[in-house]
């Protein structure tokens, strides 16, 4: 019996190991988030193995690094950011602790995501602390655009053929592939949303502004007073009379928000409606493609506006 068991111990054992192993030649992609591993998936497939620092539900402001982190970030060919400044707290120092020559800034494992993007909200005046956490590159958000993440897709196939030139080719039709299908997703998104053009609502962080760019609703009324700095009682007070002279009665937030200030609004607000939006994959239950994130932060932000009867 014992024999049979330290036998089974074994083959089990082995299993594990042979599982623990990359396929051979594999290139090592790491990113920051979950939306840029997706996307890496969709051009490198079976010729990559992929890791994502943090996880769909972490806000990627600020970031409680780990010692894995070094680890991957060690062995890596590739390492992609969203970029901006949006993970200035975290990713820099760990760039330089990673002791990994082909993935520093310049370099061809280096991808800096927001390359040739149209950015919005660069600031048209001069930065400074007192104005909270303003990103002075302008909007990190870009991802919530599906036709950005066509630029995205873009960006990483230049750098999956820099670092591996000999599945360039492979590379490039998975690219075309997940660009037909993002242009699908527009097509399908804005015939959907088309009545819903024009709609207003608030929403407690500027993360909205790409998605709403692309499908015409404004979305300029923060509940933030300044970036990444708690409101007051008082600017919340000022967002409330907008919300009821405007007929405002939908609030957007993220999982990584605190909902209490969205909800202190909506309770001052008769037959308001919060929304969280699953702003990346894996950000709530059920959202494991890109796709599914912005098909959803649609679908539920219609829902809200016709139950509140706000669409127009």
């Amino acid at each position: 019996m014992k024999k049979k068991r330290r036998k089974l111990l074994r083959v089990l054992l082995n299993i594990l190991f042979w599982i623990s192993i990359p396929v051979f030649g594999q290139i090592k992609v790491v990113t920051t988030t979950t939306d840029l591993k997706y996307i890496a998936d969709e051009i490198g497939k079976e010729k990559i193995s992929s890791q994502a620092l943090i996880r769909g539900f972490d806000d990627p402001h600020y970031v409680l690094t780990r010692p894995d982190f070094l680890v991957k970030l060690n062995t890596a060919d590739v390492f992609c950011e969203i970029g901006l400044d949006l993970e200035i707290g975290w990713s820099p120092l760990l760039l330089q602790q990673s002791r990994n020559s082909k993935i520093q800034k310049g370099r061809d494992g280096y991808c800096d995501a927001s390359s040739g993007v149209k950015i919005l909200g660069r600031p048209t005046t001069k930065v400074d602390r007192s104005m909270g956490d303003m990103h002075i590159y302008g909007n990190p958000h870009y991802w919530l655009d599906p036709v950005n993440a066509i630029q995205i897709s873009v960006t990483i196939l230049e750098t999956l053929q820099r670092v591996d030139t000999e599945n360039s080719e492979f590379y490039k039709k998975n690219q075309e592939i997940f660009k037909k299908k993002m242009v699908q997703l527009v097509k399908e998104e804005m015939r959907s949303f088309q009545p819903y053009f024009g709609s207003k609502v608030a929403v407690f962080h500027s993360e909205f502004a790409y998605l709403a760019n692309r499908f015409k609703f404004n979305a300029d009324l923060s509940l933030e007073e300044r970036p990444g700095i708690p409101p007051s009682n008082h600017y919340l007070e000022t967002v409330i009379k907008k919300m009821k002279s405007s007929g405002i009665k939908v609030i957007l937030i993220s999982p990584v928000n605190n909902p209490k200030y969205a909800e202190f609004v909506s309770s001052h607000i008769p037959g308001s409606i919060i929304v969280t939006m699953p702003t990346s994959v894996g950000s709530m239950k059920d959202i494991n493609t890109y796709q599914d994130s912005i098909h959803n932060m649609l679908s539920n932000l219609k829902s809200a506006l016709q139950k509140t009867g706000s669409n127009q």
